[in-house]
Order: structure tokens, then C-alpha cells, then sequence
């Protein structure tokens, strides 16, 4: 099994209230197993579906460019870009 590349990860913003992360999935990327130590909202850059995996087995996840979504800290999971383009979002955890 081939293993896919990561995704790039760059810190924006880091203060006392908010940590504001760019993070880059190039085609075929993965970010691999990982869980939020704090509560979080995703802003889509592009609309695209990437698949996400919480242990029961990845399944596709539409997303829309400007609509955000939020997630509670805590859940273990893999998001992968299943897709032959780039794909950009922003990530804000709260503080």
C-alpha cells in the first residue's frame, strides 16, 4: 500500500484568544491521525468533498467555499483531499 503525501500546515495567527492555521491539501494528501486539543471552525477555501475518517471507515464530506463548519475538540480522525486538485482551508481554533 502506498502511503499518501501530508498536508502543509502553516500558523498564521497565535494569541491568547485564537490560533489561526492555513492548511494546504495538495491532490491525494492526508493529514493523518490527529485529534483537537481545543474547539475549532474549518473555513473552505474551494468548494470540494474530501473524505473524513472518525473510525468508521472514511466517507465523503461536501464542502462549500465561505461556509464554515465548527467541531467540538476531541474527536480522533484523518481527513484526506481524494481529489486530483489542491484544496485550502482555514482553520481557527478557539482559545
Amino acid at each position: 500500500m502506498t502511503e499518501r503525501p501530508t498536508f502543509v500546515m502553516t500558523e498564521q495567527i497565535d494569541n491568547s484568544r485564537t490560533c489561526v492555521n492555513h492548511l494546504h491539501f495538495p491532490a491525494g494528501s492526508e493529514t493523518r491521525w490527529h485529534r483537537h486539543e481545543r474547539d475549532y471552525v474549518i473555513v473552505p477555501m474551494n468548494s470540494c468533498e474530501l473524505l473524513i475518517d472518525s473510525g468508521g471507515g472514511a466517507k465523503p464530506v461536501k464542502l462549500t467555499a465561505g461556509e464554515c463548519y465548527y467541531r467540538d475538540a476531541g474527536v480522533e480522525h484523518n481527513v484526506i483531499n481524494p481529489s486530483e486538485i489542491d484544496i485550502t482551508l482555514i482553520e481557527v481554533e478557539i482559545k
